[in-house]
């Protein structure tokens, strides 16, 4: 496989620039529509929320399923919601890498985030060997905010193609989401209706935290071995 700091996939896109900019944002739009088709008023301004919090690091699935649960929103439409974006924000970026290297800031971040995953795969080069099935794990674990991004950089450093790393992208988000939501659905059918909400949020709540401890402890171990 062809290993590259920004891969360019040669092939020619004649799509108008502004339609590659706002198909996606388009098509987001039309979910929430849609949503509102099964949600209450105030239940579906929730779900705009979470949507927006979703896309906005740092908070992840294993912050947004749990709450929008809690707050009534179906088990499967959060999920679905969810790993739609993640779909939209792989397409976003498949259209508009070398635009989004331009944007101040996130530009020069990007730049050495690949940096700093090109070295690291230098030193790991089994990993290459099994791309396609470890962006899909990489996408669907929680902790990210939205997979979407940082998959298609990571997919890029590997020299993935638009197609394969969009298709990571959604088969990991519909894993990721869907599995934590029916995980989460679950532990809500266990707890007594008569306990009430406030048990329920202790109860997420004790395990938010357990799933924090979990991945500051992996961010030290990452840390400690690049």
């Amino acid at each position: 496989m062809q290993r590259v700091g920004v891969r360019s996939d040669g092939g020619s896109d004649d799509r108008p620039g502004w339609l590659k900019v706002s198909v996606p944002f388009l098509l987001c739009g039309v979910v929430f529509a849609g949503a509102g088709l099964f949600l209450p008023t105030e239940q579906w301004l929730l779900l705009f929320c979470m949507m927006v919090a979703y896309v906005v690091p740092p908070l992840g699935r294993e912050t947004i399923i749990p709450a929008g649960i809690l707050l009534g929103i179906p088990w499967w439409l959060i999920a679905f919601t969810l790993a739609f974006l993640d779909f939209a924000g792989g397409l976003f970026m498949a259209w508009n890498f070398p635009l989004v290297l331009r944007i101040p800031y996130v530009g020069p971040w990007i730049q050495r985030f690949m940096a700093a995953g090109r070295t690291y795969l230098d030193r790991r080069p089994w990993l290459e060997r099994f791309y396609f099935l470890g962006l899909i794990i990489f996408v669907s674990i929680p902790f990210d905010g939205s997979g979407s991004i940082v998959g298609s950089i990571v997919g890029r450093m590997l020299g993935m193609t638009k197609t394969e790393v969009l298709s990571c992208i959604t088969i990991g988000g519909v894993i990721g989401s869907f599995a934590i939501a029916l995980g989460i659905d679950y532990i809500t059918n266990l707890i007594p209706a008569e306990a009430g909400l406030w048990v329920s949020f202790a109860v997420f709540l004790v395990i938010g935290t357990a799933l924090l401890v979990m991945y500051r402890s992996y961010s030290r171990m990452r840390e400690t071995d690049v």
